[in-house]
């Protein structure tokens, strides 16, 4: 049961507690001492979803519908989260998947044809044919895979564009794809406030870090 703001101190009473462990949960006790801090209570559930992200995606906070930003010929970058998070894994459909899937429909409306999708997986490893399809959905994997849904990858550097330096003369890399889009929409997988916004973009579709002069001198 739910008690937010209620701080439990564990005794040998206590029974056991369920934990997250790795991708699932498991029930453990815990020594006499320990304390238990409740989160708040959860917010109300989604009843329709689907409608839900038609309405995000209609009626945007500061920027236009998107159905305005999309213009015959343009080239279109959908960006994703990859499988990292939420854990344990999203039950299907993913949520991304459900995002993507509108989003598709209302470039066709506006008939946009050049799409590529990206899996942001920054320098984590790529995610496997499974798992794009798990994300992306059945339909979506079907029309795009291999060729138009693909990992991004930042070591890659010859699919990628350098924006310049920071202030402290740090090298700005993203893909390449990304960069040369004329509209770029990123699905995010937001669990905590960190989450999302536009530090995503340079995140998880930035470069390793070392540039090619740099990974020439590197090798033997």
């Amino acid at each position: 049961m739910s008690k937010p703001g209620i701080v439990r101190e564990v005794d040998e009473r206590t029974p056991p507690m369920v934990l997250f462990e790795g991708e699932g949960i498991r029930a453990e006790r815990l020594p006499p001492g320990s304390r238990v801090v409740y989160p708040p209570t959860s917010l109300p559930g989604i009843q329709d979803v689907d409608a839900a992200i038609r309405h995000a995606l209609l009626h945007p906070h500061g920027i236009e519908p998107l159905p305005e930003l999309l213009v015959p010929g343009m080239r279109l970058s959908i960006v994703f989260d990859d499988v990292s998070l939420p854990l344990p894994s999203m039950c299907r459909p993913d949520v991304r998947g459900r995002v993507i899937e509108q989003v598709l429909e209302l470039a066709a409306q506006r008939g946009v044809e050049d799409i590529e999708l990206i899996a942001a997986n920054a320098l984590h490893r790529r995610m496997t044919p499974a798992e794009l399809e798990h994300v992306v959905g059945e339909r979506v994997f079907r029309a795009f895979f291999p060729d138009r849904l693909r990992n991004h990858d930042a070591e890659d550097h010859d699919n990628l564009t350098h924006l310049g330096l920071t202030g402290a003369e740090e090298d700005v890399e993203i893909n390449r794809r990304a960069a040369e889009s004329d509209l770029l929409v990123y699905v995010n997988v937001n669990l905590i406030a960190l989450n999302g916004g536009p530090k995503s973009v340079a995140v998880g579709l930035a470069s390793n870090g070392v540039g090619p002069a740099d990974a020439g001198a590197a090798s033997p």
